[in-house]
């Protein structure tokens, strides 16, 4: 975290819960925004957002991040920051999220989907609150994760074995 957040830290736990709300509302709009226009500066001010967005500390970003994932987006490292962001939360509730949020944002952005499987994957405590999850899910959403794990396995053979071990909880 950087030190300029490090102060901004102590002061949200003071914020109360529906103004924080409405502060990640409008910080993840300003961020769609910054992200349609591309514009100059569009780098530095999408992640001075996001540190904003972290600052808030609100498991409820992941649901408004997911679908900022953008397979013609301009800046790949603006996407990568929005997982990383998405990636903070406890895998319980990172996980969780994804899986509610899972066939609009495959639909919309196979890419980034697939890149965040493939890191869910490489972190054993994720992966495993990832199959968790998807036992539970009913069979039109096991079968979108199935095609994404599918993706994984082509584009990258070397975790085979672990989309072969999610698989086997399908």
């Amino acid at each position: 975290m950087r030190p300029t957040h490090a102060k901004a830290v102590a002061g949200v736990d003071l914020i109360k819960a529906p103004h924080r709300q409405a502060m990640l509302a409008d910080l993840i709009e300003t961020l769609r925004h910054e992200l349609r226009s591309q514009g100059d500066g569009c780098v530095p001010r999408c992640e001075n957002l996001l540190g904003k967005i972290a600052v808030l500390n609100d498991s409820a970003c992941v649901a408004g991040l997911l679908p900022l994932l953008d397979d013609d987006a301009e800046h790949d490292e603006l996407m990568f920051s929005l997982i990383h962001t998405i990636e903070r939360f406890d895998d319980a509730t990172y996980v969780r999220a994804i899986t509610d949020h899972l066939g609009a944002c495959f639909a919309a952005s196979p890419r980034w989907i697939v890149v965040l499987h493939m890191r869910m994957l490489n972190s054993p405590s994720t992966s495993a609150a990832y199959a968790d999850c998807i036992k539970a899910l009913p069979k039109n959403e096991r079968d979108i994760v199935r095609t994404i794990l599918e993706a994984v396995q082509k584009r990258k053979p070397t975790f085979m074995a672990s989309c072969d071990a999610l698989l086997a909880v399908i």
